[in-house]
């Protein structure tokens, strides 16, 4: 006779145990049901006598010939079913979670990298990904990706901060440019300590400081102050200037290569040298972040060829 559990205690079945019970339904005997679960006879029955053992009631009524399912048994199959019907879409749709790219994707970079090539990247990765929504943060400070919840800093530097996972993406130069109509009325220069009578458009702290060299001077680290007409902390800003013909400007290639190739700015070789490749492009992020897939497919795709740098580094590289 078989003991009704005690109200108060989880009883103990297993998601294999159910579905044991809704296969013996489904193929009319333990046989059949054994066969549908890949398991031997008897361990289909056993199997059914836990069971019955830890609910306290028959499920199934046996005869020599045939058995059917009890009362409890019925109600049982009837819930069960589509209980396992739901933990199979719970099972499908976390599996699913985890492996597609889906929700907010949280990216920091500078200003002048989101206004010039951030969205339209972000809009080639869309095509493919189209339940990622991107939230940008321009800044042109390094954020704290834990205290700010970024997931991905796209950062231009000499040397990347040791404290995340870096991917370098590509170099980044930077060139003395002007406009063709500055370079028509006031001449092109073609040694640095030239710059000094131009006008030039000064990223105070970023943009290099003139000095004389040793050849030119017997004092070699002395300043030469040029004429600047423009200061200001924002290379888009400079980049402005310089395309309206307003002097020459130390810009980064990801913002001049287009301008370059139109025609609209001229690359200065100075001292011999055009290009000054003194920078990269990383993605920075935390190594934990890389398992979800959004941030793992981003940043992938941001290795890909076509990507925007790829080109604006060789059109530099044409230049040497």
């Amino acid at each position: 006779m078989l003991n009704p559990p005690n109200k108060s205690m989880t009883i103990p079945l297993t998601i294999k145990q159910i579905e044991m019970l809704v296969k013996i339904s489904e193929g009319k005997g333990l046989s059949e049901a054994a066969r549908l679960l890949n398991i031997s006879p008897s361990a289909v029955s056993k199997g059914l006598a836990v069971m019955e053992e830890n609910l306290g009631v028959p499920l199934i009524q046996r005869t020599t010939r045939s058995f059917q399912l009890t009362e409890a048994g019925e109600y049982f199959v009837s819930r069960a079913s589509s209980l396992l019907k739901e933990f199979d879409d719970i099972v499908n749709t976390t599996c699913g979670y985890f492996n597609h790219p889906h929700g907010a994707l949280r990216i920091t970079c500078s200003v002048a990298f989101g206004y010039a090539h951030l969205i339209d990247i972000f809009e080639e990765y869309r095509k493919k990904n189209h339940d990622v929504e991107l939230i940008l943060d321009l800044d042109d400070h390094l954020t704290n990706l834990n205290e700010n919840n970024v997931d991905i800093a796209l950062r231009i530097t000499a040397t990347p901060p040791q404290n995340y996972a870096a991917r370098k993406l590509s170099k980044i130069s930077w060139l003395y440019c002007a406009s063709p109509a500055y370079l028509a009325r006031n001449g092109t220069p073609t040694r640095r300590t030239e710059l000094a009578s131009h006008e030039c458009l000064v990223y105070p702290g970023l943009t290099p400081p003139l000095r004389y060299n040793e050849i030119a001077s017997q004092h070699p680290q002395c300043t030469i102050k040029p004429r600047m007409p423009v200061q200001a902390n924002s290379s888009l800003l400079l980049l402005k200037a310089a395309l309206s013909g307003q002097g020459i400007a130390w810009l980064p290639s990801y913002l001049i290569s287009r301008h370059i190739d139109s025609g609209e700015l001229v690359p200065l070789t100075l001292d011999g040298k055009c290009a000054y490749p003194t920078h990269s492009l990383y993605a920075l992020y935390f190594p934990s972040k890389f398992r979800n897939p959004k941030v793992r497919s981003f940043i992938d795709f941001l290795v890909e060829e076509n990507q925007p740098w790829n080109r604006w580094e060789q059109a530099i590289e044409n230049l040497l």
